[in-house]
């Protein structure tokens, strides 16, 4: 299951996320009744009330196996889209109004329609671009944003400003094998890496390794991806996330709060780090670290 603050993917029966340290509600942990009482497994757990046909449902953990959050919520909102949006509402408004343009002759006029009309044209073609971007950046489907924001402008920057961005969905096909939906998710993670949506190619990277830990494919996008990500795009308010290569070629997860490097939690692997003293990659800087958290950096 993931994180319901910082989304990170964590263990279904975690009671508190081992990334930001947020208490997990208890929606999401296995409820054991009294026929269940003695089963050592509960995935294993199979009544039949099919009088004789076999019983063909799948195991409860096996179907929310793949539930997702629907929210991206390390997304930052495109503000500056929203602030262009208003801006062109407030002056189409002012020059529909008062009219400030007074013209001597009909041809005057003319030219001016000409001009306004070439300039109208290239700043819907100019929003229509970026909005179409923004959207793809949520997830969120373009054709229809796009078609918004050539007729209505302002109003599409407006809204989809403070669009939050639609987690991309893993399709897990059950008549494929575990290999076949990893080489799947594994195609997408690396088309979101080639297009920078690197929290996305992690995603999905993670996600394919998960089913497939010897796919050596997602596991390089997956570094690449770690790599590459902007903080803001695996930060939120509570939890600041970053990964550094060191000169051993490890990659390191460190998460903080408040952007406080000591006392931040390292992990290797999403395995809290062995104690020791780690020199990153083209760096002078080293980090010394103890029970899993930064103690000490030196430069």
């Amino acid at each position: 299951m993931f994180c319901k603050t910082c989304g990170n993917q964590i263990d279904s029966d975690s009671v508190f996320c081992s990334f930001c340290g947020t208490k997990q509600s208890d929606i999401n942990k296995p409820v054991l009744d009294d026929n269940s009482m003695g089963q050592t497994d509960p995935k294993t757990v199979n009544v039949n009330l099919s009088f004789g046909r076999p019983n063909t449902a799948k195991p409860i953990q096996e179907i929310n196996e793949y539930k997702q959050p629907k929210y991206d919520l390390t997304y930052t909102k495109e503000s500056d889209a929203t602030l262009l949006g208003v801006i062109l509402l407030v002056v189409s408004l002012g020059l529909a109004i008062f009219q400030p343009f007074k013209f001597d002759n009909y041809e005057s006029y003319n030219q001016f329609k000409v001009f306004t009309s070439i300039g109208a044209l290239v700043l819907r073609i100019f929003v229509t671009v970026w909005v179409v971007s923004i959207a793809k950046r949520q997830n969120r489907e373009t054709f229809g944003w796009g078609a918004l924001a050539f007729f209505l402008p302002s109003i599409a920057l407006i809204i989809i400003g403070q669009q939050r961005k639609i987690f991309a969905k893993f399709e897990i096909n059950d008549s494929l094998t575990k290999e076949e939906n990893s080489q799947i998710l594994c195609d997408k993670a690396i088309a979101f890496l080639n297009d920078k949506m690197y929290n996305d190619s992690i995603r999905f990277s993670e996600k394919a390794i998960d089913l497939n830990p010897s796919n050596k494919l997602a596991l390089d996008t997956l570094t690449k991806a770690r790599l590459e990500v902007p903080v803001n795009e695996i930060s939120n308010k509570q939890t600041q996330i970053v990964y550094r290569q060191t000169r051993d070629n490890k990659i390191l997860k460190i998460v903080s709060k408040g952007f406080q490097t000591i006392g931040a939690d390292v992990f290797i692997d999403d395995s809290i780090a062995p104690d020791g003293e780690y020199a990153y990659l083209n760096d002078s800087r080293r980090l010394i670290v103890k029970d899993g958290k930064i103690k000490q950096m030196l430069a």
